[in-house]
């Protein structure tokens, strides 16, 4: 949750959003109530591949901020991910 409250995380999603003219990667729908996805490796499992603890391990990782990590998703396609969420249901 820290990582997404960043600036540079806000930063990222834009970017993924202005290289996808804000369609959805997966149904093809533009505009609406639109996501980026972390793809093809989730958040979280670049927070546990990086081994990241803290903020400025997570601000260090040049994958986590590289575009081409990210994709822009409509909430129903972000929806059917596998990852969508994930975090929650380990609570």
């Amino acid at each position: 949750e820290k990582i997404r409250k960043l600036f540079e995380y806000r930063q990222w999603r834009s970017d993924c959003f202005t290289r996808d003219n804000y369609i959805c990667q997966v149904c093809g729908i533009r505009g609406g109530k639109l996501q980026v996805d972390h793809y093809p490796k989730s958040l979280a499992q670049l927070i546990k591949e990086y081994n990241i603890s803290v903020i400025q391990e997570a601000l260090d990782c040049e994958e986590l901020w590289n575009i081409n990590t990210g994709r822009t998703l409509c909430v129903n396609c972000h929806k059917q991910t596998p990852s969508y969420l994930r975090h929650l249901k380990h609570h």
